[in-house]
């Protein structure tokens, strides 16, 4: 964190090359929480530039007295909660309504023939984007706090201070978001309980049918590595969420960015 604090304080004084790799060090984190806050790859990536616009010009106002990642996921924050919903978000439901989906795509999928092998390798596309809808039954302010906490790996008074609020309300909204999660999770998903229906190759033919391909896929191609949890230390979120790690900013960010900022960014 000391580093692109020292990074900004250099692209403040117009060091125009550290100003550059600032920008493309935000690029991931900044997307990472879009996506999750957003739950669409298209508003994700738009919001993301928006946010790296805001700080890059409104970096001289960063006075130091947090860490710069605090700062820039406050811009975030705060741009994020300010936008309406987009795409996904008009489309989310609640836990009854998504468990009744889950349920018709298991019974379409009982009359299909098992997925060839060139099939399951749409299965990561599959179980991403259930997840992300399953986190899109939350609301913004529960969202927020499991994303930061859970997913974004800050603990509850680093992500009260992004979130600017209390300690005590950010500590209640992830208990509040971490119990409706992890119940729907156990009830509902193989990969975080492996005696619950559904399972992603059950829900493939479902998926397929309404245009999934590999052209079509979205997020599997910003997943970058694997997370690996200790077995007795896994939770329920993260045996769902975290299977195939972070994802990474699309490189077409970083292209906008630039033709946005041609005198700027490099």
């Amino acid at each position: 964190m000391s580093d692109l604090n020292a990074l900004a304080a250099r692209a403040v004084a117009g060091d125009g090359e550290a100003l550059s790799s600032l920008c493309q060090q935000l690029e991931t984190p900044v997307f990472q929480l879009c996506l999750r806050m957003l739950g669409d790859t298209r508003d994700a990536e738009d919001a993301a530039q928006e946010v790296l616009i805001k700080v890059i010009t409104h970096l001289g106002s960063f006075q130091g007295r947090s860490a710069l990642m605090t700062w820039v996921h406050q811009v975030t924050v705060r741009h994020v909660f300010a936008m309406q919903k987009g795409r996904a978000e008009s489309r989310a439901v609640d836990e009854e309504t998504f468990a009744a989906l889950l349920e018709q795509g298991l019974a379409f999928g009982a009359t299909q023939p098992a997925p060839s092998p060139e099939d399951r390798a749409l299965l990561t596309e599959v179980r991403l984007s259930c997840t992300q809808g399953m986190l899109l039954m939350l609301s913004r302010e529960e969202r927020l706090a499991l994303v930061l906490v859970e997913l974004l790996g800050w603990d509850a008074a680093e992500a009260a201070e992004v979130a600017e609020i209390s300690h005590d309300a950010m500590r209640q909204r992830v208990t509040r978001a971490r119990n409706r999660l992890t119940t729907f999770l156990q009830a509902k998903c193989g990969q975080a309980n492996p005696d619950a229906a559904c399972h992603c190759e059950k829900q493939l033919p479902a998926k397929k049918a309404m245009g999934l391909t590999a052209q079509t896929q979205r997020f599997t191609p910003l997943s970058q590595g694997d997370l690996v949890h200790a077995s007795a230390e896994l939770k329920a979120i993260r045996a769902a969420f975290q299977r195939e790690g972070a994802w990474g900013a699309p490189a077409t960010l970083r292209a906008r960015l630039q033709k946005l900022l041609p005198t700027v960014l490099t």
